[in-house]
């Protein structure tokens, strides 16, 4: 992996970025002249490299949380989730000091003096970060201000304050940065950076995002006929570069730099490397809990070996575990799962554990009271749903080193190109294309096809065949940080609410059975427990619609006085035009 350095410029903020106080004595700034990066192709590099270390999104630990994908440690408050969140709630507009960096790298890259091939790289790696950077704002907001040039410094805040461009403006520009970048990237490159694949399968995603019912194609830039287009294109190229399906599902996040991955963050020890400990049982771990406990709705949601849905109704939780498709095995552990994925449990020659000796009460203040078995102790911080997340765990490390995760984060793997074409073909009319996609998926998760051939898929219209993509995508792609903007962009604010609580499963040994043996068969154990379905929040959720696009944070708001707040938190800006 390239390392990262970090390279700190001598550069004013623009108003969105700093508050009233001198930001403009460079005696306090380590500084490097931007315009070295016309006449050093070392320095360019090195500059390109920190804003891979910047913006490149890694693991998104206790992503879930905020979701329908996990539950909330000990009953926290979410205020998004639960109707009480205020103009503060979302503040992602630490973007435009990577906007400003790359701005300012592109403003000098035209002179430079290295080779064309470099200056073509260098160009479509800065416009691809920028597109990226403003989709993150765009994508929360709706239209923000377009700055494609570094701004002057100034001790006049004023004059670097803009108004908002119309969100299809700002996708419009959006999408010409990526064809530029497409244009001038690489068809292939050095792990970990960004080539013409990665780039045009974002620009699949980006497409896909706006033209879903939350934006409704703003116009005629986003349609479904556009992002169906993008994605085949992502596609197509993809499979020319031997791209596709990886199997095991299991093995995508363990395999380093398999055919599934498109874009990728890399990761090596020692020297890149991050924290696991939230995601791991605290028997195994240390220093943090509680992120990314998979919910009793994610549990349900995976379907049978033969493709059909679990349903509770039919044998009770008893045998909930029981040939599921092999995505559960994958993503799920659960009380008695013979899955040793951390190396803890196998130096303790363990399974995971999460049954309790006896329950007074299962609906507590911060969850379930009582004995929590000590095959597994987890003292007195267990899960709230009696799972945990398997996906992207690092299976080489223990609690001795639980900072050490070195697990690659492919952020964009070619079963999400995938299903963002079957989607969009759906919406198209493209009805075959659509179907085997879904079978496409269901095939590589090993789930049987049936004697009809169609892997227990039951839709056929346009509307059922859009509910089937929403949970296969549920499954597909639990804690890769894609279900709230999935939840946003079809608008399924509703759905959430009629839960109306996330819940969990509170499974108790049975009175006069001894605990298990660490490595017990639950296959022959399963029927010395009850099963028991709890709520893990703490009110009933209540989100609002106000919620699908955010305001402008109120700091933001007092130092650009030309910003306009979002309609629906009090402002006069449309979001959807």
């Amino acid at each position: 992996m390239t390392k990262n350095i970090k390279i700190i410029f001598s550069v004013a903020l623009s108003a969105f970025l700093i508050s009233c106080e001198s930001v403009l004595d460079k005696q306090n700034l380590a500084g490097v002249n931007p315009q070295t990066v016309s006449s050093d192709v070392n320095v360019a590099n090195a500059y390109i490299n920190n804003l891979y270390a910047t913006i490149m999104p890694g693991n998104p630990s206790g992503n879930g949380n905020g979701t329908d994908e996990g539950v909330p440690y000990e009953k926290q408050f979410n205020a998004i989730l639960h109707g009480t969140a205020t103009i503060e709630v979302l503040d992602n507009f630490k973007q435009y000091e990577n906007i400003r960096s790359i701005n300012i790298f592109l403003d000098n890259l035209d002179a430079a003096t290295y080779a064309q091939n470099s200056k073509d790289q260098f160009k479509g790696e800065a416009l691809f970060w920028r597109a990226w950077a403003y989709n993150t704002l765009v994508s929360s907001y709706g239209g923000v201000p377009l700055i494609l040039k570094a701004q002057a410094p100034t001790t006049d805040l004023t004059v670097l304050a803009q108004t908002r461009n119309k969100t299809s403006e700002c996708v419009t520009q959006i999408l010409k940065d990526l064809d530029d970048a497409i244009a001038l990237l690489p068809e292939t490159s050095d792990p970990g950076r960004i080539d013409k694949g990665s780039a045009m399968a974002f620009k699949g995603r980006v497409l896909l995002f706006f033209a879903s019912p939350l934006f409704n194609g703003l116009g005629g830039v986003a349609t479904w006929k556009k992002a169906y287009d993008a994605n085949l294109a992502a596609k197509t190229f993809l499979d020319g570069k031997g791209k596709g399906l990886f199997s095991p599902y299991k093995d995508i996040w363990d395999v380093e730099l398999n055919k599934e991955v498109v874009m990728v963050r890399r990761y090596n020890y020692p020297q890149a490397t991050y924290f696991q400990g939230g995601l791991m049982p605290l028997n195994w771990s240390k220093d943090d809990v509680g992120y990314d406990r998979p919910s009793l709705e994610l549990v349900d949601a995976f379907p049978m070996k033969d493709g059909s849905s679990w349903n509770p109704g039919t044998d009770g939780y008893s045998k909930f575990f029981m040939n599921r498709d092999d995505r559960f095995y994958a993503n799920i552990a659960y009380n008695g799962s013979p899955n040793q994925y951390l190396k803890g449990m196998r130096d303790s020659k363990s399974y995971l554990w999460t049954y309790w000796n006896n329950i007074t009460d299962y609906n507590g203040v911060k969850g379930i009271i009582g004995k929590h078995n000590q095959v597994t102790d987890e003292g007195t911080l267990p899960s709230a749903s009696g799972f945990y997340r398997i996906k992207a765990i690092d299976k080489n490390i223990d609690k001795g080193n639980v900072y050490n995760a070195a697990v690659d984060w492919p952020e964009i793997r070619y079963t999400e190109v995938l299903m963002n074409l079957g989607e969009c073909a759906n919406e198209v009319g493209e009805t075959n294309t659509a179907l085997q996609v879904l079978k496409d998926v269901r095939n590589r998760a090993n789930i049987s096809a049936g004697t009809d051939g169609n892997f227990g898929i039951l839709a056929k219209t346009q509307t059922e065949i859009r509910i089937a993509y929403q949970k296969e995508r549920f499954v597909e792609f639990c804690f890769e940080g894609k279900r709230w903007n999935d939840i946003r962009r079809w608008k399924l604010f509703d759905q959430l609410n009629a839960l109306p609580q996330r819940h969990g499963l509170a499974i108790t040994l049975k009175p006069g059975v001894p605990d298990m043996a660490p490595m017990a068969d639950l296959n022959t154990n399963y029927d010395n427990f009850t099963y028991k379905v709890i709520t893990c929040d703490p009110i009933n959720l209540a989100l609002k619609d106000q919620y699908y696009i955010y305001p402008i944070p109120k700091a933001r708001l007092d130092r650009n006085a030309k910003l306009e707040q979002v309609k629906g938190w009090g402002g006069t800006f449309d979001p959807f035009l």
